[in-house]
C-alpha cells in the first residue's frame, strides 16, 4: 500500500486560510465601513444646538396663520367700531383693531419657547436617532467580523485534522509495508534454508508466498543433490547397505530437525526476498 503524502499535504496546505486559494467563510464584515464612516460624520459633525426661527418650518407656518389671523381680527374688530359711528372710520377703530392685532403677534412671541423647545427635542431625536443606526450598525459588522473569524478558524482546524489524517494514513501505510516486506522476506530466508537443508521441493503458492522464483529453487535442489547423492525421501527404506549412505542421511535429517532457519543462506541468493532489497 503506497500513500502520497507529500501530494496530498501540498494540497491540503494549498487549502488553508491565508494561502491566497481560501474562499471567504462568512460575508466581509468591511462592507459596512463606508456607511459607518457616513454616520460617524453626521453624528459627530452636527455641532451644538442652535435654532434659528427664520429657518423653522414649523414656525414660519405657525407664524403665517397668527398674523392672518390678526390681521383678520384688526379687520373685524375696526369693522364693528366704524359701525359704532355711523359707518365712518376713526382714530378709536383704528386703534382697537392694532389692539386687536397687537394681541396676536404677543401671543405668537409666548408661542416661540415652545417652538424652541420642539426644535431642540428634534435636534436630540435626530442624534440619538443617528446613534443608534451607528450602534447597530457597528454590532452587525462586529458579529459578522466574529462569525467570519469562527468560521475560518474552524476550517483551518479542519484543513489542520485532514493533514493530520494524512501524515497518520501515510505513516500507517509505511508500517504496513514495512511488516509485508520483512513477513516476505522471513518467509524468503525460511524457504531458502528449507530447501538447501532437506531438499524440500515447495509448490507454486508457496514460492509466490515467498518471493522466490522457480529457476532459484531448482538451483537450490540441484545444489542440494549435489551435496546429497543419496536423497532421504519421505518413507524411503534403508537397508544395511554402507554406511557412507546411512551416515548422510542421517546428516540431512539432523539438518532438517535442527530447523531451515538455523542455516546459512547461499551466498549465491543473500538474504533479499525475489533478490530485491528495500
Amino acid at each position: 500500500m503506497q500513500t502520497d503524502f507529500g501530494a496530498s499535504a501540498a494540497a491540503l496546505r494549498q487549502e488553508l486560510p491565508g494561502n491566497g486559494n481560501s474562499t471567504a467563510y462568512a460575508p466581509d464584515p468591511t462592507r459596512w465601513d463606508r456607511e459607518l464612516d457616513e454616520l460617524y460624520a453626521a453624528l459627530t459633525g452636527r455641532g451644538g444646538f442652535r435654532w434659528d426661527a427664520g429657518r423653522d418650518p414649523l414656525w414660519a407656518a405657525y407664524s403665517d396663520r397668527a398674523q392672518a389671523a390678526g390681521r383678520l381680527a384688526m379687520r373685524d374688530t375696526m369693522g364693528r367700531a366704524a359701525a359704532l359711528t355711523g359707518g365712518y372710520g376713526s382714530s378709536y377703530a383704528q386703534a382697537v383693531g392694532q389692539q386687536q392685532y397687537g394681541e396676536y403677534l404677543r401671543g405668537l412671541s409666548e408661542a416661540m419657547p415652545d417652538f424652541y423647545e420642539l426644535a431642540y427635542r428634534r435636534w436630540q431625536d435626530e442624534g440619538a436617532r443617528l446613534a443608534d443606526d451607528y450602534d447597530r450598525l457597528a454590532a452587525r459588522r462586529r458579529e459578522e467580523a466574529e462569525a467570519a473569524a469562527a468560521a475560518e478558524q474552524t476550517a483551518y482546524q479542519r484543513q489542520r485534522d485532514a493533514l493530520a489524517d494524512a501524515r497518520r494514513e501515510a505513516d500507517d501505510a509505511a508500517a504496513a509495508d514495512k511488516t509485508a516486506y520483512q513477513r516476505r522476506q522471513d518467509s524468503y530466508n525460511a524457504l531458502v534454508r528449507l530447501i538447501s537443508a532437506s531438499g524440500y521441493e515447495p509448490t507454486d503458492a508457496e514460492l509466490a508466498s515467498a518471493g522466490l522464483s522457480r529457476a532459484a529453487a531448482e538451483a537450490l535442489l540441484r545444489q542440494y543433490r549435489l551435496d546429497n547423492p543419496e536423497p532421504a525421501a519421505a518413507g524411503a527404506v534403508w537397508y544395511g547397505g554402507g554406511s557412507g549412505g546411512t551416515q548422510k542421511k542421517s546428516a540431512a535429517r539432523r539438518r532438517v530437525k535442527e530447523g531451515p532457519l538455523n542455516a546459512p543462506l547461499p551466498a549465491s541468493l543473500g538474504s533479499s526476498a525475489g533478490g530485491k532489497g528495500k
